[in-house]
């Protein structure tokens, strides 16, 4: 079954955002190895707006898990189960010769087994016993591999070339006009270098100091940048504190879907931000991202590409500790200064003027 005659793959990376980003390299792979193949992508509802975005897959389909919890609260167990079912058989009747599990996990591997493909795919080293029902178990030699070179290292099973990286984000001039509309809406000065603060993660262990963003938008906007925050609608009260000047700022938070997110990433020119999706929708697009990160690893978790900074303190024993909620003070988001931010941010910003003037001299 591993050859070019593979005529339906199924890719199943289901969530997280920043983990599906991670992912989509995979697509444009297997798409190079298996051009005539029909090539679709299984994924949770949250992150299917980005992998509806790729022009490498031929269908992007929501796994409504979501839907169905929702539905065991409200309309009972019974008719839940029959939609889960339903939705399954649907699966089964595309007929896919191979699944490709990146996830690892037993919700995504059992999907796969429920499908029932040729030849089920995963991880070696998957988690939640899901490694029971992969028929081709991938070893991976290296186990300390950044997110997006893992995906790829198991797109490799399928003869995939693993120093390809696109993302295939591509952005539509539909979404392109929806966020030229925004910035007029919110007045966002276009003429002024545009730096992004993204404040919040998922988990509080992440997150650096809402008061330190603050403080470091003030400097910004005095060094004469345009801020805008970015975040979830759950953020944007939170963000509605600062009080600087709005002629020089906008709360974008909650205003946006990810595909707006991505032309607006597309239009700035830096990024500072924790470890998160929107941080890797960022380098993802490729905007120069400063990460600031305490209990997750840069290694397998950082921002990936050339250009990126990230902002750690090795010297705290605490440091990765992979902790969601801190025991130990928030030490090591607490060692992050904003005058550190701001002098990494200065010389990266120094540097994309010195290009502009070389761009615009040639």
């Amino acid at each position: 079954m591993l050859d070019d005659k593979a005529e339906k793959i199924l890719i199943i990376r289901l969530s997280a955002i920043g983990d599906v980003i991670h992912s989509l390299p995979t697509a444009y792979g297997i798409r190079q190895k298996y051009p005539n193949a029909q090539i679709d992508w299984l994924v949770e509802d949250k992150a299917f707006p980005l992998v509806n975005m790729n022009p490498y897959l031929d269908n992007a389909i929501i796994l409504p898990r979501k839907k169905w919890k929702n539905d065991i609260k409200e309309k009972g167990i019974i008719h839940t189960l029959k939609e889960f079912w339903s939705f399954y058989k649907m699966m089964r009747k595309r007929n896919y010769d191979i699944t490709l599990d990146l996830h690892g996990l037993f919700k995504s591997s059992f999907s796969s087994f429920l499908i029932k493909p040729e030849l089920r795919m995963g991880p070696a080293d998957g988690r939640e016993l899901s490694q029971f029902f992969y028929q081709a178990k991938i070893e991976l030699k290296e186990k300390k591999l950044h997110k997006v070179e893992r995906s790829l290292e198991l797109a490799k099973a399928l003869g995939v070339d693993t120093e390809l990286v696109n993302y295939g984000l591509k952005i539509t001039p539909v979404i392109k006009s929806r966020v030229s509309r925004l910035f007029e809406i919110e007045k966002i000065d276009t003429n002024k270098k545009i730096i992004i603060l993204n404040p919040f993660t998922t988990w509080e262990s992440k997150n650096w100091f809402l008061e330190r963003y603050f403080e470091l938008a003030d400097e910004l906007i005095a060094e004469g940048y345009y801020v805008i925050f970015t975040g979830s609608n759950a953020d944007r009260e939170a963000i509605d504190k600062y009080e600087g000047n709005k002629e020089f700022y906008s709360n974008l938070a909650g205003k946006t879907d990810l595909q707006e997110l991505a032309e607006i990433y597309n239009r700035a020119d830096l990024y500072i931000g924790g470890d998160t999706g929107p941080t890797h929708l960022a380098a993802a697009i490729g905007l120069q991202v400063i990460a600031l990160m305490g209990p997750t690893n840069p290694v397998t978790h950082g921002p990936y590409g050339e250009g990126h900074t990230v902002i750690q303190d090795n010297s705290l024993k605490c440091i990765r500790c992979w902790d969601k909620t801190c025991s130990r003070n928030m030490q090591c988001m607490k060692s992050i200064s904003v005058a550190q931010v701001m002098r990494i941010a200065g010389k990266k910003l120094d540097e994309i003027k010195l290009e502009d003037g070389t761009n615009e001299s040639n």
